[in-house]
Formats: structure tokens, sequence, C-alpha cells
């Protein structure tokens, strides 16, 4: 009986991507779905805008390094995020009072790039189901669009862009692979950017697929 879970165990283990003899490379395409605190401009008449910008989607493609139970992920991401107008509004609503409502603002959108290269442990590896922790650090350029406002179709003010340049990023995270014919998995990470002034961080949900 000890014989045979020993090698029913052996099999198993055999059968798992995570137990391949040797290096193999894998590559795949993914999506995000992003929380965040990112810090919006502080134009001139308005108080700091926090939570300028909450919700993002966007995509990316990675390519694996597998080494038994550990891995190296370095993965390319596109995240954009649009303005939350009424937090634009109440930031000026201190200086101008109830006149803000009025205000109907464009652009602003906000864009991140980011390259990253993380190392990546399974804790449970299994055929079907394999949990991970993951780690790792990278760069990531930031472009904001203009932002331009008017009150009953007069011009008001304007707030320029802005383009950060490469910044260095940090991030922490966990997952599961999922193999059931074709790999998928879906992680979760909260993320650091040293950007100017004040950091910024978010938090990506993660579902790709690997081939």
């Amino acid at each position: 009986m000890k014989r045979t879970l020993i090698l029913f165990a052996a099999l198993l283990m055999a059968s798992s991507p995570a137990f391949a003899l040797g290096p193999t490379t894998s590559f795949g395409a993914h999506v995000n779905f992003t929380l965040s605190n990112l810090p919006g401009p502080s134009p001139d008449g308005a108080s700091q805008f926090k939570d300028v910008y909450g919700t993002g989607l966007g995509g990316g493609v990675h390519f694996d390094v597998s080494l038994m139970v550990v891995s190296f992920r370095l993965s390319a991401d596109y995240i954009h995020y649009s303005i939350n107008e009424d937090n634009f509004r109440n930031a000026y609503r201190p200086a101008f009072g109830n006149a803000v409502s009025n205000l109907s603002i464009s652009g602003g959108g906000l864009g991140i790039y980011g390259l990253t290269a993380s190392t990546k442990m399974n804790l449970l590896p299994l055929p079907i189901v394999s949990p991970y922790v993951t780690g790792g650090v990278g760069l990531a350029w930031l472009r904001r669009d203009a932002i331009t406002t008017s009150i009953a179709g007069v011009a008001g003010a304007t707030v320029g862009g802005d383009t950060q340049s490469a910044r260095g990023s940090v991030s922490l995270g966990a997952g599961v692979d999922l193999h059931l014919g074709i790999s998928l998995f879906v992680e979760a990470r909260y993320a650091w950017i040293f950007t100017q002034g004040e950091n910024s961080s978010y938090v990506p949900i993660t579902v790709g697929v690997t081939f």
C-alpha cells in the first residue's frame, strides 16, 4: 500500500507542469482590472486632487521561464484610467462653492506603461490547481492628458498634461494557475510606483492565458 501511494504521488508530480524536468519557456497574454490610489494634478485654486483616478482597464503580454517550482516572468503592460469627474469638481468646491456643479470636463485620461520582471514560487503544485506567491521589480512610464473645463459653453481653466519618464516600481502578490487543457492564471498584486512627489500605488487583478 505504501509503495502504491509513493508511486501515485510520483506520477502526480510528474504530470504537473511545475515539475517538468529542465527549464521550459512559454508566453501568453492577459487583461488587467485595477484599483488604485493615484494622485491627480494640483492646479492653482483647487485642493490636491485625491482619488481622481480609481479604476482602470488594460492588458499585456508575458514571457515565462519555468524551473521546477520556481519560475520567472517578464511582463509588459498598459493600463488606462478615465478621470472621475465628480472628484475633480469637488477639488474646486472650497474655492468656487456650488458653481462647480455646472463645470464640464474633458480629457484627463491617465495611461501607465509598465515593464516588470517577477519571480513566482508555487506553494502547492498540483496537476489542475497550483497556488503561488510572486514579487517583482520594474519600470513604469506615466502619461496624463490635458484637462479642459467649461461652464455653460464658456471655456474655463485648462490643466496641462504631464509625462513622467521611467520610474522604479515594485510589486507583491499571489495567484493561482489553472491547468484545464490550457494554462490559465488569476493573480492579484499590490504595486508601488515611485512617482515624483507622492508615490502612487495600485492593485492590478490579472486574468491571463499561457501557451
